[in-house]
């Protein structure tokens, strides 16, 4: 007796897409005892390579196979991928090769001529396409798992970024109103400077012609008790009485004096007091009373002048307090200014940092959402191609079973309008009804069977069998 093994695994229970079940499905695998196939496989398999003439090649017997049912050999290949599949490496070589034998004389028969033997093959394979799904789907969702921890680093950053920006905005707004406030103070310091070089100017001149009265009232003074006392008295001691008048001159010219005293001083002065004349003596005396009376004018102006002097004093003084006082605030505005340019500053590199940190994280993030999609994009295909092609086969139905189910809904039909027939004649309401409800489920039925025939999940094959009952129903009847 032939007997040729397969794993345990492919006789287990479909495994459903999860990644716990799909570890311990591998690891049943690698760790389980050999079993024995059911003995139809295997003398099927035997069968089959008897029946082929040894010097055809294998190719040529498997086209011909695939031909015999109407099978297509792309579609034939992407079935064969799911054998070859690297996540299907628990499979034993023995295992694998009695699946290769039998899989075009089990899986490409039509599903209502299949034995139990043949049944028995495709239900190993649809085992071992749900465990390779199902290990594919564990490896997704690791990979999930990774860009989802990514994501989260990545939104951390941003979030960083923002806030750092957020702060950054901030500083240059308080950066900002130091500005304009530092502005505000240079402009007032401005205006109280230029106020004191103001009040200055007013007070030195008002100031040089108090100064100026005060200090012609000291030499007319000292002139008087000097050189004109001693020119009038004659008592020029080592001086010279023309020393002594050049000396007075210069004085002589501020005393309202007229031209012929003015003409007449010097002459009267050079003379001693002996030799001079009645003239002389008047000259002596006039020019003695002009100097006591511009004297005398002088101190009125001067002690008039006093409080408009300490008025401009104050105003200087006042002025001066105003630009000391606008200095200060100048200089706190400036401190501010500085600080928050500071701050500024060290805010911009923070911002700085935080863009450098996720610039530098994105390859990162970037390799972790690639090979997630590449994972995804593996089981993506791995459906839409393997598994949507072992359903074609795996719910492939022959022709003559689609001819009979044919044939039965014609006969349902024309037994539906006999009835709908009969209850026009009849009247009777109820029996088009029951007509109409019976072609309608039998409408359903072939939908719902053409609907199964091109599932797409390894999910939906039980979904073929429950869409096929009424079908079977429906060509039982017309037998």
């Amino acid at each position: 007796q032939l007997v040729i093994f397969c794993d345990p695994s492919l006789a287990s229970s479909t495994v459903l897409m999860a990644p716990k079940k799909a570890a311990g499905a591998k690891k049943a695998a690698e760790a389980s005892t050999i079993e024995a196939a059911p003995k139809g496989v295997a003398s099927s398999a035997k069968r089959a390579a008897e029946a082929a003439p040894a010097e055809e090649p294998a190719s040529k017997r498997l086209a011909a196979t695939l031909k015999k049912h109407g099978v297509s050999q792309p579609l034939y290949k992407h079935v064969v991928e799911i054998i070859e599949h690297p996540l299907a490496e628990h499979l034993s070589p023995d295992s694998r090769e009695m699946l290769l034998a039998v899989l075009p004389h089990s899986l490409c028969v039509p599903s209502d001529e299949r034995q139990e033997f043949q049944e028995a093959t495709v239900q190993m394979m649809s085992q071992l396409m749900s465990q390779i799904l199902a290990t594919m789907q564990a490896s997704l969702d690791a990979e999930n798992q990774k860009v989802a921890g990514s994501e989260a680093t990545k939104a951390e950053l941003e979030e960083i970024i923002q806030a750092t920006e957020a702060s950054l905005n901030e500083a240059q707004a308080v950066t900002s109103a130091h500005q304009t406030e530092l502005n505000t103070a240079c402009s007032a310091t401005q205006a109280a400077n230029a106020e004191l070089t103001k009040a200055k100017e007013v007070q030195k001149a008002g100031d040089d012609a108090q100064t100026a009265a005060q200090t012609d009232k000291d030499a007319l003074e000292a002139a008087v008790a000097g050189e004109f006392e001693k020119l009038k008295s004659g008592d020029v001691g080592d001086a010279t009485p023309e020393t002594l008048y050049q000396n007075l001159e210069p004085l002589l010219l501020k005393l309202d004096l007229d031209t012929s005293l003015r003409s007449a001083t010097k002459p009267a002065l050079l003379k001693a007091p002996a030799g001079r004349g009645l003239f002389d003596g008047k000259v002596v005396e006039e020019l003695e009373k002009s100097f006591a009376a511009k004297i005398e004018q002088l101190s009125l102006v001067i002690a008039e002048g006093q409080p408009a002097s300490e008025a401009r004093a104050a105003v200087v003084m006042e002025a001066e307090g105003k630009v000391a006082e606008a200095e200060a605030k100048q200089k706190v505005a400036a401190d501010l200014l500085a600080t928050s340019r500071a701050t500024q500053k060290e805010r911009q590199a923070s911002v700085k940092a935080a863009k450098a940190s996720l610039t530098e994280y994105k390859p990162e993030y970037k390799k972790a959402t690639e090979a997630r999609d590449q994972q995804q994009e593996q089981v993506q295909t791995f459906l839409d191609i393997n598994v949507a092609s072992f359903n074609v086969l795996a719910t492939k139905i022959s022709a003559k079973k689609k001819k009979a189910m044919a044939a039965a809904a014609a006969t349902e039909a024309e037994a539906a309008g006999r009835l709908a027939s009969q209850a026009e004649t009849e009247g009777s309401v109820e029996v088009g009804t029951e007509a109409t409800v019976a072609i309608a489920e039998v409408d359903a039925a072939a939908n719902s069977f053409a609907e199964a025939t091109t599932v797409t999940s390894v999910d939906e094959v039980p979904k073929v069998v429950e869409a096929q009952l009424p079908l079977d129903a429906a060509a039982n009847l017309g037998a």
